[in-house]
């Protein structure tokens, strides 16, 4: 397969960087070449157009390290990849947007879309806070500390080292299942030790129990970094 990148927002020295880092030609007008889409943050429509599109990756440009080797996984394996700063996939309406374009690729049904977007939703969640930021605990129940906790992710996403780190979604189909990959760089946890919410009624606290019962599978691995999620189709 012949993969060029491509994008419209970043600067000619930022595209020969991204080439040289993936070690893939830019884009040009071959009419057998698949786009690898580069955005900005500050491009985020631009993301949700190539996720409508039929390229084979999308990834969040930075100036610090560039996920050369999930984009070569994900190319090796025909998967889709998305891969997002912190950032951008906390503010940005990523499960709701992924979706979009699992359907617009013909990867998911309708009848699918409330269970995987609710499972990834969750997912997304666990991998900033509990990933990436490292803020443990979970969102909180009682409205008293929701202005606190408000401003603590702020100071979160405040800090490049953290809000820079990765989280990728990747998206595939095999033995009639939907799979849908998050991973992100914390430093992970052990999904058997994750308590169950002190009460029936809480309000947080309940993520993987949310995508155990929504998806047909869920798979944690890389010491918790990693979630996979299966929904037969």
């Amino acid at each position: 397969m012949d993969y060029r990148l491509a994008s419209g927002s970043l600067e000619k020295g930022d595209l020969a960087r991204a080439s040289a880092s993936f070690g893939l030609p830019l884009a040009d007008k071959a009419p057998q070449a698949v786009q690898v889409v580069l955005v900005t943050e500050s491009a985020a429509g631009e993301l949700v157009n190539a996720l409508r599109s039929r390229c084979a990756a999308i990834i969040e440009y930075t100036e610090g390290a560039l996920p050369a080797a999930a984009l070569r996984d994900a190319l090796a394996a025909g998967h889709l990849l998305v891969s997002l700063t912190t950032r951008m996939a906390w503010t940005l309406d990523t499960a709701a947007q992924f979706c979009e374009g699992l359907m617009a690729r013909g990867m998911m049904p309708e009848g699918l879309r409330h269970d995987v977007e609710l499972s990834l939703h969750e997912a997304i969640i666990n991998a900033v806070l509990h990933g990436n930021l490292a803020m443990g605990g979970s969102l909180v129940d009682d409205p008293r500390q929701f202005d606190a906790f408000c401003q603590r992710l702020s100071a979160k996403l405040a800090e490049p080292e953290r809000a820079l780190k990765r989280i990728d979604l990747s998206a595939w189909i095999a033995e009639a299942h939907l799979h849908v990959r998050i991973a992100d760089e914390g430093d992970g946890y052990d999904s058997d030790l994750v308590r169950q919410p002190a009460t029936p009624d809480a309000k947080s606290g309940r993520g993987l129990e949310i995508m155990r019962v929504m998806s047909h599978g869920l798979t944690v691995s890389d010491g918790g970094r990693t979630a996979t999620l299966r929904f037969a189709i």
